[in-house]
């Protein structure tokens, strides 16, 4: 008896569809596409928590508690990552303190509650750094260029750093007073466009990337050279002997 109840069931089901005005309607399809959005917003702010999270392990690992010193012609500078500057890189919101913020996104404890987007902090800013702030390292291990006085609405940049995706601008490390506290370089803004060759003054490519242990006087590891220039005699006192005595052997 299967095809015999089965047109019935469609009238019976149509009468019922009938039965229910359009206004009722309206609002279940409402609340239907609601539910499916904030389900979609939720899990756009979890992927956001998650690439937070990586970063957080990635800055971790390979930047928070070394200083690196960048060499380009006679010049040089150096640069330290304090676990209070990854907030600033991520371009999120939040209640917590910079350190919190960081210690809960290294722990993997850090929940979607604790962070949020507004106008000057937006979500498709956020989205666009965050694969770029799991790269970071890059911009200590690879080639690079060297820009200076690069210009954003806000703020000059005294020196950036730049594989020509994306530029970190640095700020030297000055108290609340604006009085410098020792001669690092520290990341202020991770910026995703390829844009800031033509807002800076000048860029040069670096010839020589060193790094050590912030806990060590000298620099020990060689992270990036140019085979064809020699170390500069104005920075051999900040490396270790080791790295000069067999250079170009």
């Amino acid at each position: 008896g299967y095809l015999n109840w089965m047109p019935r069931l469609t009238t019976s089901r149509k009468l019922f569809i009938k039965e229910i005005p359009r206004g009722v309607w309206l609002s279940i399809t409402l609340l239907f596409t609601y539910e499916v959005w904030m389900a979609t917003k939720a899990d756009k702010k979890n992927a956001i928590r998650q690439g937070i999270i990586d970063s957080a392990g990635i800055y971790s690992q390979s930047l928070a508690g070394k200083t690196f010193l960048y060499v380009y012609g006679e010049e040089f500078f150096e640069v330290s990552f304090p676990i209070d500057h990854f907030l600033h890189l991520t371009g999120v919101e939040t209640k917590l303190s910079a350190k919190d913020f960081y210690k809960n996104a290294k722990k993997a404890k850090l929940t979607s509650s604790q962070f949020y987007f507004n106008a000057r902090h937006p979500y498709a800013n956020v989205r666009k750094k965050l694969p770029c702030l799991k790269r970071l390292p890059e911009l200590t291990n690879d080639m690079v260029c060297i820009l200076k006085e690069m210009q954003t609405v806000t703020i000059i940049y005294k020196l950036s750093v730049t594989n020509l995706e994306f530029t970190l601008g640095l700020t030297e490390n000055t108290d609340v007073n604006g009085k410098k506290i020792n001669d690092f370089f520290l990341p202020m803004s991770l910026r995703v466009e390829d844009t800031s060759v033509e807002k800076s003054n000048d860029g040069e490519i670096v010839d020589f990337i060193f790094s050590k242990d912030a806990s060590i006087a000298k620099y020990d590891t060689l992270l990036v050279e140019d085979k064809n220039k020699m170390i500069p005699d104005n920075i051999k006192h900040l490396i270790s002997e080791k790295l000069y005595s067999t250079e170009h052997d």
